[in-house]
């Protein structure tokens, strides 16, 4: 079974998970560099151009790298990722959730990840998100080399709007939000405006930055509530 029907099949029985798009090889991955714990991954196994993976991920702001098992064709590794605008350094002194092997069989593997990973991982995820907080209900938006934008925060409830009702998708290689290339710049910006201004009523402060420097804009007055409350 490849990769991308394994990993579709998982989230099909993983309710919040999203399986990535498509699948990438191993080799020279960076989204390789945030894997909090590689289980029994050997490091040897990303010296192959050969070998695929895929990433599921959760509006929570977790993910999960997922590839076959070296020399092992009938299992699959699930390996927890570092949590969204975290690096290794927020989780310094924490133990780490277990990535762990799994059976090439989407049901079974499944029910062994929701025993042996995700409660683990969620709670083990909640002190480096709070420890990567760059300020009181902060959230910063920088454009890359394309004008698209590319956003951070440290709160969960920021990465639910994002990932689960702003249409961002989460970058497994540096755990930025962005929204998918497939939007045009129009669609882009109206889709950035509508979460920003969104986050915002929810008492988010919005830091923007470009080459002229930081703009800052503060949480919104409360309005119609109504409004305020609609997902």
């Amino acid at each position: 079974m490849h990769v991308t029907e394994f990993t579709h099949g998982l989230a099909e029985r993983l309710p919040g998970w999203r399986p990535a798009a498509t699948a990438v090889p191993i080799a020279d991955d960076p989204a390789s560099n945030r894997i909090w714990d590689s289980g029994p991954l050997p490091c040897a196994a990303f010296q192959t151009d050969a070998v695929q993976r895929s990433v599921l991920t959760n509006h929570w702001g977790l993910q999960l790298y997922v590839m076959p098992r070296p020399h092992r064709p009938d299992q699959f590794l699930v390996l927890p990722m570092l949590p969204a605008n975290t690096s290794h350094q927020h989780v310094q002194g924490l133990r780490a959730p277990r990535g762990i092997a799994v059976p090439a069989d989407p049901v079974r593997a499944a029910a062994r990840v929701h025993r042996r990973l995700l409660g683990d991982y969620r709670f083990a995820s909640s002190t480096p998100i709070r420890r990567s907080s760059p300020g009181p209900f902060q959230v910063h938006v920088t454009l890359d080399d394309r004008q698209r934008p590319r956003i951070r925060t440290g709160y969960i409830s920021a990465f639910i709007e994002l990932l689960a009702h702003g249409g961002f998708l989460l970058d497994p290689a540096t755990g930025e939000c962005h929204l998918p290339d497939a939007l045009t710049p129009e669609q882009t910006r109206h889709q950035l405006v509508k979460s920003l201004q969104r986050l915002r009523r929810r008492d988010f402060h919005i830091t923007m930055h470009s080459l002229d420097g930081p703009r800052s804009h503060p949480p919104l007055p409360p309005g119609n509530p109504r409004q305020g409350r609609r997902r």
